[in-house]
């Protein structure tokens, strides 16, 4: 913050110090020239006004703003006296050199040095055969109102330091707090994606090595089997046994490949999600009836307590979804075998007993092929993608969800929170619970 706010002080004050030299150094250099071009302008303009009738009008309106006008007689050794007093000399206010010029009728407008060592703006006209115009304004009104005027400027310049600091200090601090802050924020975010890239090319990466290792022992055990039948190395009547097995390592093969696709499809959001109303108490009640044998077969206590829920979602991924964990229920339940699916307004509750899991190590049962999704499941169809999956689908459907071990009670919990936006409306019916 220090840095930033230093710059932006170093700035205002480089910029605004700047300015104000570059105003002096333009007034020094050119304002003097300005002003004299003006006056220049003034005196041809009332020198082509000027009438020698209007000479007394004239002289008086011209001495108002210091500009002094004559009628001389253009010739040296003539002497015209007149009411207007015309002198034969103009006491060297036009140079000799220039005299003949006028003479010829040219108008002369110059910068000369007087007799009295003060510079003047000198106009010479002539206006008729024996006279001709003088006016004249002197330039050192305009150099001492300059030179003062820088002079005072400067110390006004030098009188405001401390103030320009003071100001320029406090906006440095105000703008750079600010400023200062928003490139935190967005070196952490950056910092945030960058780890997030890293770790998500770290998962691709093991993604396609895993994906690799399941596909390899189905496409070892066909290719094994088909070379085998092809050398004659199986006996006639084991051939039909040996192509069941060809058959399932081939149906298991596709139904992961098949799960890889879906997966990944949910991962970029190139699944269309499409919406119904759904009896959850129905979807339930439907998985737990394809599972009704192994649920018997492994004497599972098998504990529901459902009541009427209709929410408005997806009927197939969340049919999938609730598959995958009552699926993973069966698969990891201890050697307890109690197994517990609550329904109600609120949440979907899905308990196993197990046993204790560490909270660390719970982020690994969401990885796709990950050593806690092993054989167990293979037997009712997973394929190591199982909670991976619900995963994707969960955040598809803007379903939020908890997962925990809970000690007391020595079960795993997997909870999906009901509350829907307003898109995803919940009717709940009083129903009796079973």
């Amino acid at each position: 913050m220090k840095r930033i706010s230093y710059k932006i002080f170093l700035f205002l004050n480089c910029l605004t110090y700047g300015f104000i030299a570059l105003y002096v150094l333009i007034n020094y250099l050119f304002l003097e020239d300005y002003q004299i071009g003006l006056k220049k302008k003034e005196i041809i303009s009332l020198a082509k006004e000027y009438k020698s009738e209007n000479y007394e009008d004239f002289k008086e309106e011209a001495q108002l703003n210091a500009i002094f006008i004559k009628e001389v007689s253009i010739y040296k050794e003539k002497n015209i006296n007149d009411k207007r007093n015309i002198k034969p000399h103009p006491m060297k206010i036009v140079e000799n050199e220039l005299w003949d010029e006028v003479k010829n009728g040219k108008e002369v407008l110059n910068i000369q040095m007087g007799r009295d060592n003060i510079k003047r703006i000198v106009l010479a006209k002539k206006l008729n055969d024996d006279k001709m115009l003088i006016v004249t304004t002197s330039i050192a009104p305009i150099t001492d109102v300059i030179k003062s005027t820088l002079k005072f400027f400067i110390y006004i310049i030098l009188l405001s330091i401390p103030i320009n600091l003071y100001i320029a200090y406090k906006f440095s601090i105000k703008m750079g707090k600010p400023i200062e802050s928003e490139l935190l924020e967005l070196n952490a975010q950056l910092k945030n994606e960058l780890e997030k890239q890293k770790k998500s090319e770290a998962f691709r990466k093991n993604f396609i090595s895993n994906v690799t290792h399941e596909l390899k022992t189905p496409v070892a055990i066909i290719d094994g089997y088909s070379e085998a039948i092809l050398d004659g190395i199986i006996e006639l009547e084991e051939i039909p046994d040996i192509c069941k097995n060809i058959n399932l390592e081939a149906s298991n093969m596709n139904a992961l490949i098949q799960e890889l696709l879906f997966y990944c499809k949910m991962e970029s959001g190139y699944i269309p999600i499409k919406k119904e109303y759904i009896d959850l108490k129905e979807t339930i009640k439907n998985i737990l009836k394809r599972y009704a044998i192994d649920f018997k077969l492994n004497n599972i206590n098998l504990k529901t307590s459902l009541e009427k829920v209709e929410v408005y979602s997806d009927k197939k991924l969340l049919d999938r979804c609730l598959n995958n964990l009552i699926i993973n229920a069966l698969a990891y339940v201890n050697t307890e075998k109690n197994i517990e699916i609550i329904l109600n307004k609120n949440e979907i509750i899905i308990k196993n007993s197990s046993e204790i899991l560490k909270d660390d190590n719970l982020e690994e049962y969401f990885k796709p092929f990950s050593k806690k999704n092993d054989k167990k499941v293979r037997k009712y169809g997973g394929t190591g993608l199982g909670l991976s999956v619900v995963s994707e689908i969960l955040k598809n459907l803007n379903l939020e969800y908890n997962f925990y071990y809970e000690v007391n009670e020595k079960v795993v919990i997997f909870k999906i929170l009901l509350k829907g936006d307003e898109n995803e409306k919940i009717y709940i019916d009083n129903s009796t619970s079973e």
